[in-house]
């Protein structure tokens, strides 16, 4: 999938700050990224000119040099948690940048978790003199922004940080096959066609599949098939599911033919490694 041992973040602050009364914050700037979560209340932020107001349950991450301040307006209140980190590097992108095109992300089915995760930070926060604080602190966020990038699919993807790649494919195209696996990781189980996946990226079905096949070695499909029977033979191993709900939990309605590739696959039949589990 994903390689991603250079993923290790410098936890820079971490905390949470109640704002109970009109209050403006100076225009500014980090030179790293930095994530803001609404835990209550609202704020209005201004984001290079954009003013936008920020609800409960929303989250805000600004790459570097993003300029932005808060207003909190007379008779409201919001309280937030605050994060400076630098030193992630993700695939394909300039060191300390996310790919989100809009800085108010989209959290989906991934909010839960999330801010399950941003009060564990709270509370680690309040325990600075503890044993292993500072790696418990950087494990939460690393987690929190892992979380972050599930949640990338349905998210714009921008592609104003894209490092320049030393072979001969473009910044952009290597942009467009790392969101179109993040696509089918996150949504392996839908009813998923080169034709959906390729309007979602706003590019024609061959340049997808053609580019796709020159920066992993595989079409999209068969990669997609790969992600399904890899969760497939997971879900046999723990499970007692009969082989047709196996079938269409990973994205296949046909029983029989997911039972043909699986053993195409894995070399038996998909009932076989349900009796060895």
């Amino acid at each position: 999938m994903i390689d991603l041992k250079s993923f290790s973040p410098d936890v820079l602050y971490a905390f949470a700050y109640m704002n109970e009364g009109e209050d403006t914050s100076k225009y500014h700037e980090h030179d790293f990224p930095e994530l803001s979560v609404m835990l209550e209340g609202f704020s209005d932020y201004t984001i290079e000119g954009h003013q936008i107001r920020v609800q409960q349950g929303q989250a805000v991450l600004l790459n570097p040099h993003v300029h932005h301040n808060e207003h909190q307006p007379a008779g409201s209140h919001s309280y937030q948690l605050y994060i400076g980190f630098r030193h992630v590097v993700l695939p394909g992108l300039t060191p300390d940048h996310f790919p989100f095109k809009d800085p108010v992300l989209r959290l989906e089915d991934q909010q839960p978790l999330f801010f399950n995760i941003a009060q564990r930070i709270i509370g680690e926060v309040k325990q600075r003199s503890a044993f292993g604080h500072d790696l418990l602190l950087q494990a939460y966020v690393t987690e929190l922004v892992c979380i972050l990038m599930r949640a990338l699919p349905d998210n714009a993807v921008a592609d104003d940080h894209l490092t320049i790649s030393d072979s001969e494919t473009s910044t952009e195209q290597q942009a467009m096959v790392s969101s179109a696996a993040y696509y089918l990781d996150a949504h392996f189980a839908e009813d998923l066609t080169l034709a959906r996946v390729a309007d979602y990226l706003h590019v024609s079905e061959a340049h997808l599949s053609r580019t796709f096949k020159q920066l992993k070695g595989q079409s999209p499909m068969t990669y997609l098939m790969q992600v399904r029977l890899a969760h497939a033979q997971k879900i046999l191993g723990e499970t007692d599911l009969p082989i047709k709900d196996v079938a269409a939990s990973v994205g296949y309605h046909d029983p029989f033919y997911f039972s043909r590739l699986y053993k195409k696959v894995f070399g038996s039949a998909p009932s076989y490694g349900k009796e060895r589990a």
